[in-house]
């Protein structure tokens, strides 16, 4: 049997064994953060998020079946983190080249199996000899050799015994009494700093000092003062009752003097302007002055 071609078909095995290995890794750890996720409650704080509340409650037809939005929800949050742990699991593994692992598990070709493999082209009596060798021993070794049979194992077991503490656990509406979802969905806003209260854009202040009758200036905006913040400036956004003229300060309203003095008449008079000069013609000065007269006249 050709060296190189065995240790390709080893190479393809192993990548085999490995996406199995991801697999089986992948649904376990899944189904194991579905359950934290349930457990804490994350499925009930959807409804106390701005961004999901109208979701909430809601379902959708998938393969027939109808599936929670929160049960989706969970199943995407869970599955993207377990993504991410099982490709870091996993990255170390992709790094091991067949030949070193038939190389430990066969002593017998221990650093000949390599050598063979890197000579592979030379023709000499020494290599010659030793590829024949190699080739006698690697054809008693099969693919099934490279497949850690107690890895696939264990992770089978791990997924039953998660899928049926799930089972049990979503049955019986099992959830931690540590904290309630809605202080859960509030720790979520401290982190994402989301505030559902009070818009950025828009915010209602108390007012600094209050009225006469201890009232706060932020209750109505026709007849208590009111205060807004608009990009860092304070606006007083008072309106009085009846007034039709716009937002202006109640106070300031009453106390307007509307009373006002005319200004007295005077005569109207052409006055020449002592900055305007301008060289006229010559011959038609007593043209010109006559126009302006006549002009003045009507």
């Amino acid at each position: 049997m050709d060296v190189r071609d065995f240790v390709k078909k080893q190479e393809a095995a192993l990548k085999r064994y490995r996406r199995i290995y991801k697999l089986l890794d992948f649904i376990g750890t899944t189904i194991i953060l579905y359950l934290l996720l349930f457990y804490i409650g994350l499925d009930e704080v959807f409804q106390y998020l701005s961004s999901f509340e109208v979701k909430a409650g809601t379902s959708y037809d998938i393969l027939g079946m109808s599936i929670a939005f929160e049960t989706l929800a969970l199943t995407i949050i869970a599955s993207f983190i377990s993504l991410i742990v099982t490709v870091l699991r996993h990255l170390r593994d992709d790094r091991t080249k067949a030949l070193f692992l038939i190389e430990e598990k066969y002593p017998e070709l221990h650093e000949r199996l390599r050598t063979a493999y890197d000579n592979a082209g030379v023709e000499n009596l020494i290599v010659t000899d030793l590829l024949n060798s190699v080739s006698l021993k690697i054809k008693q070794v099969a693919s099934s050799a490279l497949l850690v049979k107690g890895k696939v194992v264990f992770a089978l077991i791990i997924i039953l015994v998660s899928s049926a503490t799930l089972v049990y656990v979503v049955d019986n509406d099992v959830r931690t009494t540590g904290f309630t979802p809605k202080e859960l969905a509030e720790m979520i806003d401290d982190v994402t700093g989301d505030d559902n209260d009070k818009p950025d854009d828009f915010v209602v202040l108390e007012g600094e000092d209050d009225d006469e009758e201890g009232n706060s200036g932020s209750e109505d905006l026709t007849g208590e003062t009111a205060i807004i913040v608009v990009e860092g400036t304070e606006v007083d956004l008072t309106l009085p009752a009846g007034s039709g003229i716009g937002f202006s300060n109640q106070e300031d309203a009453e106390e307007a003097d509307e009373d006002f003095e005319q200004s007295s008449a005077y005569e109207i008079s052409i006055i020449s302007s002592q900055s305007y000069y301008e060289e006229l013609p010559e011959g038609y000065e007593s043209i010109i002055k006559s126009y302006f007269e006549e002009m003045a006249g009507n």
